[in-house]
């Protein structure tokens, strides 16, 4: 997101106060312009807080702008490390803030002379040295299902630079909430008067995969917190029908010798799947891909090739081989082979337009299914003008679903929520996890979603299982590192991938009883709902009131040992204990309604 910074400074969702002791939820952001790092973290902040329709004003300290009113903000964020420039006299009048009982969250480390008894450093005159580490750990539910979390691989490091604080220098009254991997505190939380105050030691809150640790921690800083939840998930199985084969390979083999290819996947693994489905009450958005066989992509490809005349009698089989179909599962349009839809694959244009063409008169005329709706690609790539011709070809299709928190920007992946930037006429609902193991990474992945958004995006292959290593020394990435069978467990003591599956989606069920499983067309109408909802959070002597036009789902964060209340009809539906807190999920309907804290 491009932000742009306005003199003095800037409101959202809903405008300024409307009374002293009666003001709109809003939130004081402190950044610097010359902070690059601190501007990352801010613009994922902002994101956050503009899909929880929770209001904020924005004020560049570069600017030498005076502070505007403080007493129409519940929470101060600061996302820059040049908070020394702030100045004796704002500092104290954002600490008196916050010892008065606004809240306080140090999104990016940072350190100041006047604030550091606030951030729980004590008094000093000079800032702590500086440390790089590396890990991210959590001690306690910094919101559900975040305690025991531990993150650090080769692929998710995270690098802190941070100040060389030990959790013995922090002030005894700091709650260590998050450490690195050599159990240093990375967060932590404190009372300050009346105010409570969240500190991260790091820098990596821009990272978009932790966007929900960002967006609880200002809750976690406020009396009661409230954000907008989307309340649904998308479950998607990319690559089905899979391919016609008699192939016999492992781990399949072992487990089941008397299966090839077609018996294990049109048999076992679609009859496992559909149980699941119907235990947990999921629905699938299945992805197709029309002709396996044909990836001559050139400009001079033979139409007349076996490859695409035998395509439409191949594409009828694998849909026969499919014995059961849920009336309300959805098939999506993965592409007409699958090969990415990027320039180095596909350089001719005319080419691909004339393939997409036959994909279409395949659809229709043999996939039992109306014209799809939404498109994955393949690879989760694409390339400006190729996305440009999907839409001409299909033009019901008004969604893609590539990938969320990972990827390149430039290959169609790392795609916000939102106007596909290529081709506004479509709607980005990108995935964010994959896979039937919960591994840390995608653990976290999936829980920050959730705590941003209220919001799963998942997809699996049918083929996982066979992407194993091609021996020892084989180190590269694989979708079955550790030669996982189906349902029984491995040699090495490794439970199946359909166990494997069977305990995330129960565990998701119990953490969040609250999240509808949606089809994809369902999840983009949800999601529209969602944006154009109009909603307003006043926080008044009275409690917090909600204003929403349509009704919805909110987070409300309130303290340890409280429950919240709600009047209008509204219902609470789940309440988790927290670090220093209750999270509430409440219901609302159309109106006002007065949301009030009470003791557990």
């Amino acid at each position: 997101m491009v932000l742009r910074m306005l003199n003095p400074f800037r409101m959202r969702a809903g405008g300024t106060a409307v009374a002293q002791r009666t003001h709109l939820q809003q939130v004081l952001i402190i950044s610097h312009s010359a902070d690059a790092s601190g501007m990352d973290v801010m613009d994922n902040l902002c994101t956050a807080l503009e899909f929880g329709k929770i209001g904020f004003a924005v004020i560049d300290i570069a600017r030498s702008v005076p502070l505007p009113a403080l007493d129409a903000f519940d929470s101060i964020v600061i996302c820059t490390e040049r908070i020394w420039e702030l100045g004796d006299e704002k500092s104290a009048s954002l600490e008196k803030h916050v010892r008065d009982g606004c809240g306080m969250l140090a999104a990016y480390r940072c350190w100041s002379e006047e604030l550091s008894a606030v951030f729980g450093m004590g008094s000093a005159d000079l800032a702590p040295a500086m440390h790089t580490t590396t890990g991210l750990s959590f001690d306690t539910e910094l919101f559900p299902g975040t305690a025991g979390l531990k993150v650090g691989n080769a692929r998710w490091e995270f690098d802190h630079s941070r100040y060389d604080v030990s959790a013995e220098q922090l002030q005894p009254d700091c709650q260590i909430l998050a450490r690195d991997s050599g159990k240093r505190p990375v967060a932590w939380s404190r009372r300050h008067g009346e105010g409570r105050v969240v500190y991260w030691n790091t820098e990596v809150l821009f990272c978009r995969a932790l966007r929900g640790f960002l967006l609880q921690s200002v809750l976690g800083t406020m009396a009661v917190g409230v954000s907008a939840a989307a309340g649904f998930a998308m479950f998607h199985v990319d690559d089905f029908p899979v391919s016609l084969s008699d192939e016999r390979r492992e781990p399949v083999a072992s487990e089941f010798p008397d299966l090839d290819w077609n018996g294990f996947f049109f048999g076992v693994w679609h009859a496992d799947m559909m149980a699941l489905r119907e235990k947990h009450g999921l629905k699938y958005t299945w992805y197709t891909i029309i002709n396996y066989s044909d990836v001559d992509n050139r400009a001079d490809a033979d139409p007349a090739s076996f490859a695409i005349t035998s395509g439409p009698e191949i594409l009828a089989r694998r849909f026969q081989a499919v014995e059961t179909v849920a009336s309300d599962d959805e098939y999506g349009f993965h592409g007409y082979n699958h090969e990415p839809l990027v320039e180095g694959v596909w350089p001719d244009l005319a080419t691909l337009e004339r393939k997409l063409t036959l994909a279409r008169q395949l659809w229709q005329g043999i996939v039992p299914a109306p014209l799809p709706t939404s498109w994955v690609p393949a690879n989760n790539w694409y390339h400006p003008d190729h996305v440009r011709l999907i839409r001409k070809v299909f033009p019901e299709i008004r969604e893609v679903c590539g990938i969320f928190s990972t990827g390149e920007a430039g290959m169609g992946e790392y795609r916000e929520f939102g106007p596909e930037p290529w081709d506004h006429s479509l709607t980005c609902l990108p995935r964010e996890t994959y896979g039937y193991a919960l591994t840390p990474e995608v653990r976290m992945m999936m829980l920050s979603q959730i705590a941003a958004m209220g919001m799963w995006t998942h997809f699996v292959h049918p083929d996982d299982i066979y992407d194993i290593p091609s021996g020892p020394d084989d180190n590269s990435y694989r979708r079955n590192a550790h030669g996982q069978l189906w349902r029984a467990t491995n040699a090495q003591g490794t439970p199946g991938l359909l166990p494997q599956l069977e305990a995330w989606i129960t565990q998701v069920r119990s953490l969040f009883p609250w999240l509808d499983f949606v089809t994809t067309s369902e999840a983009a109408a949800r999601y529209r709902a969602h944006l154009e909802a109009s909603v307003n959070v006043l926080v008044s002597p009275m409690g917090v009131e909600v204003h929403c036009d349509a009704g919805g789902l909110f987070q409300v964060r309130s303290d340890a040992g409280t429950k919240i209340a709600a009047d209008n009809g509204a219902k609470v539906i789940d309440q988790r204990a927290t670090a220093n807190g209750t999270l509430n999920l409440v219901r609302c309907r159309p109106g006002k309604t007065l949301l009030h804290t009470r003791p557990d």
